[in-house]
């Protein structure tokens, strides 16, 4: 049968056209859409990408197909569904006007993703807004969670000291150089919710270096935006929270989200949850002044090697001059 040329599409750094044997696939093509994959990265057998395999049953997780190779550059892509409204940065100015029962809908979508992921054992780690997706149907906008190219089991990460990932969005404990966790991705998920609430970046005006690095690691947050509903402050504080170990689960974040959703429509409502819920209701919607700023740093970058030594205080404070000296963060 005669090959096709259909359409082409761009995403990061690569153009591509698609070819095809046969026009009963253009439906399916016209849906499909890719992305560099380092050629460091294992892609056949014990990869790291089989891991997204075992999350592609679920409706908040980008569907794979799996994988091609561009003939004149010999680069890996991913093949996936394509989101025509692409990631959640972009749209981040409409999102903030949205109401809030829109904006927590949007969040158990990608919390619930989260979640799967998690009860596969598995970690994200490389959790951000640029990793989230929008794409908009006749049943309306949906979000799905992508680029699980870095996924990992919780008790394995990447080769030591290789830490990846959009610096406000890292956990502290992982620019000390610690292994990532559960919790780790939980702390991206909070940066997630504080931009529902500013409709930009976190600290998107503030250089993405040294000095940010280390005011992450000791303890440095974005500014809480007014107006917002208490109750959802408080849940994030708990996200970003300096110890890992006192983070909520996806499970239990979601199951707050949720309440806030369902619960409304259930007779059986606790005077907290009925004050929680009417916190949304009352809440403003609109812009804040913040300034959008420029966001070329919202990028996955590598981050150079640490010490490993990390019993003490000082070898804490140590590991992260270490890091912040040698990220090589343009």
């Amino acid at each position: 049968m005669t090959r096709m040329f259909i359409c082409s599409f761009q995403y990061r750094f690569v153009s591509l056209v698609l070819s095809v044997s046969d026009l009963l696939v253009l439906s399916v093509l016209q849906l499909i859409k890719f992305c560099v994959i380092p050629k460091n990265m294992k892609l056949i057998g014990g990869g790291l990408w089989k891991y997204h395999a075992s999350v592609l049953s679920s409706n908040d997780i980008i569907y794979f197909y799996g994988f091609t190779e561009d003939p004149d550059t010999s680069k890996y892509m991913v093949v996936m569904d394509y989101a025509n409204k692409g990631n959640l940065r972009k749209n981040l100015t409409s999102i903030v006007e949205n109401n809030w029962n829109r904006k927590l809908f949007m969040l158990y979508d990608i919390i619930s993703g989260l979640n799967e992921i998690h009860e596969e054992n598995l970690i994200h780690c490389d959790f951000h807004d640029g990793n989230i997706l929008n794409h908009n149907n006749n049943d309306g906008d949906k979000i799905y969670i992508s680029d699980l190219g870095l996924c990992q089991p919780v008790k394995s990460f990447l080769k030591k000291y290789d830490i990846y990932g959009v610096l406000p969005f890292m956990a502290p404990e992982v620019l000390r150089g610690k292994s990532y966790t559960p919790a780790s991705d939980i702390y991206s998920f909070s940066m997630i919710m504080w931009e529902f609430t500013s409709g930009v970046p976190p600290f998107n005006n503030i250089a993405h270096d040294i000095q940010l690095c280390l005011s992450i690691c000791k303890g440095k947050r974005p500014e809480i935006i007014e107006n917002t509903p208490q109750c959802y402050v408080n849940l994030m504080k708990k996200c970003w929270n300096e110890d890992p170990l006192k983070r909520p689960s996806t499970s239990e974040v979601k199951k707050v989200i949720e309440n806030w959703i369902i619960r409304p429509y259930n007779k059986e409502i606790n005077e907290e949850l009925k004050s929680n819920i009417m916190e949304f209701i009352n809440a403003p919607i609109g812009h804040n002044n913040l300034d959008l700023g420029s966001s070329d740093e919202n990028t996955s970058k590598k981050l150079s090697k640490i010490l490993e030594n990390e019993n003490s205080q000082t070898s804490v404070e140590a590991n992260e001059m270490l890091i912040l000296k040698q990220m090589k963060i343009n």
